[in-house]
């Protein structure tokens, strides 16, 4: 029986790692008319305001913009967006070359997204079947796929959720009751120590 390989996790907070600058930037923000420093003035000017979220706030603006600008928001309008979107000179080949290499040192190698981006972009992507599982807001769509308003947001202090959610191996987001219960750290299949978060 060939030797248990070591789980190691990488998880990447996609934008400004994978992708250069906000994935909003590429082609949302142009096709509805507004310019991104003008976006996120806004989006600031807002969360403090209103003393909000920001991710809740950018997602909420990004709703409202289309709607003045006429823009439709179905889930395959920002999975289109994500097949546009450019990543940085040499990603898509890296899953590959880590994943062989971490099998050549006994090493199984297991790719997340961690983001405050929006997964509907993501999943648009060409690397989107590289990671096994993508944590990103995200959006709560009607019968008619039609983006209404925020359904999920990971901030800056809520990503650190799920990399327990990777650590405990509990991966489905709507499910509070696994996450919640202890579990003996030998016994969790992504110790912590095993994982990279970039």
């Amino acid at each position: 029986m060939p030797p248990r390989l070591l789980p190691l996790a990488i998880a990447y907070d996609f934008d400004g790692t994978l992708a250069p600058g906000n994935m909003q930037e590429h082609l949302f923000l142009p096709k509805v008319g507004v310019k991104k420093k003008e976006f996120w003035e806004e989006v600031s000017q807002t969360s403090k305001s209103q003393q909000a979220d920001n991710i809740l706030v950018y997602m909420g603006l990004m709703l409202k913009k289309a709607y003045l600008a006429d823009v439709e928001v179905q889930k395959k309008d920002f999975r289109e967006y994500g097949r546009g979107l450019p990543l940085f000179p040499g990603v898509d080949k890296w899953f590959d070359r880590i994943n062989r290499y971490g099998h050549q040192g006994g090493v199984r190698v297991e790719h997340y997204i961690v983001s405050s981006g929006l997964r509907e972009i993501i999943e648009g992507t060409s690397i989107k079947n590289e990671f096994k599982k993508v944590f990103a807001s995200g959006f709560w769509y009607d019968q008619h796929n039609v983006a209404k308003r925020a359904a999920l947001a990971l901030n800056y202090t809520t990503k650190t959720q799920y990399l327990f959610r990777i650590n405990k191996g509990c991966l489905d987001i709507y499910d509070n009751e696994k996450i919640n219960q202890w579990v003996r750290p030998d016994k969790r299949p992504v110790p912590f120590q095993n994982m990279i978060y970039r």
